[in-house]
């Protein structure tokens, strides 16, 4: 997903408390007694993780969790809006003056952005930053947006320009702001999967706090379990869910407006933000993706969030 900008709608590098955690609980079926399953929860890009591989020993299994959950951190070192050394940072700085030479990770990140905006219609769009600064998810504010501020803000986001030349990239546009909040994770997510296949792993998945993805299935299984919880009943105990699914060599990823949330008198809004409107995404309550991979479903989540409409490269989708 993911007011959280910087990566993450769902605590990329969190600042403003817990990341939703929201809708999805893997559930383990019986494995025969010669795959041994390993599972590591830790954190990483500010929110919970669960790393769960079939290795062919416990060590090989640790060591591989391990190695995907260095990759998450290593992402979001690179993308986060949170630290000022990241790369993310650094072309943000350059907007409207030069030109950066990128690596692999940006240049990959930029490259699927641009494609799934044109896509989506503009429905998905990492040039939403201004709108979350002005919204007050980046540094608190006491009142709520004007109408000019918001159409300033609004028209910084119509406006952007990113140029990708191989590994130069440029924001022609010193108003140009770009946040990863609802593509990062998912990124992350896939680089952490592509970890574990060049160690020889073939059952895994990798969970960020309600972003996931599947590395085949755990043995004798179609797919591991997923079940999708009602937005509405989401407390401890309360168990309710609209839909489960089973997700094999595919990722689920979910985009909400009822969690990060900024108040101002009677007004709450949600981070999601409507770039066309400028004001936060109203379409659905929540809604959950499946698609090919993490950075699909992480980024088209949000697209049918904003216009209510599935998009295209979607397995399967629930809405709320």
């Amino acid at each position: 997903m993911s007011a959280i900008s910087g990566m993450n709608r769902r605590r990329f590098v969190g600042t403003l408390g817990a990341g939703l955690g929201l809708v999805f609980v893997p559930r383990l079926p019986r494995w025969r007694a010669d795959d041994v399953f390993v599972e590591r929860w830790s954190w990483a890009m500010g929110q919970p993780v669960h790393v769960m591989v079939f290795a062919r020993s416990e060590p090989e299994g640790l060591d591989a969790c391990a190695a995907a959950l260095a990759e998450l951190r290593r992402v979001e070192r690179r993308l986060t809006l949170f630290d000022a050394a990241s790369d993310l940072c650094e072309l943000n700085r350059r907007a409207g003056r030069k030109r950066m030479r990128v690596d692999r990770d940006l240049r990959a990140v930029l490259g699927q952005a641009g494609e799934f905006r044109r896509a989506t219609g503009g429905a998905f769009d990492v040039a939403v930053e201004p709108l979350m600064r002005v919204w007050g998810f980046h540094r608190r504010r006491t009142t709520a947006p004007t109408a000019a501020e918001l159409a300033e803000a609004r028209e910084a986001v119509r406006a952007a320009v990113v140029e990708l030349d191989h590994d130069v990239a440029r924001l022609p546009s010193a108003h140009t702001q770009l946040d990863f909040g609802a593509i990062g994770v998912g990124y992350g997510i896939d680089r952490a999967l592509e970890v574990l296949r060049t160690r020889g792993l073939r059952r895994a998945f990798v969970d960020v706090s309600g972003d996931m993805a599947a590395l085949g299935a755990p043995p004798g299984e179609p797919g591991w379990l997923v079940e999708i919880a009602d937005p509405d009943r989401r407390g401890v105990g309360e168990g309710r869910t609209v839909a489960a699914t089973r997700l094999r060599d595919a990722a689920l990823a979910t985009a909400a407006n009822t969690e990060s949330l900024v108040r101002y008198g009677s007004l709450v809004a949600g981070h999601v933000m409507n770039p066309a409107t400028g004001w936060p995404a109203h379409a659905l309550r929540q809604a959950a993706v499946v698609a090919r991979t993490a950075v699909a479903a992480d980024a088209l989540s949000t697209a049918m969030l904003v216009s209510g409409r599935e998009p295209v490269g979607v397995v399967r989708s629930y809405s709320v």
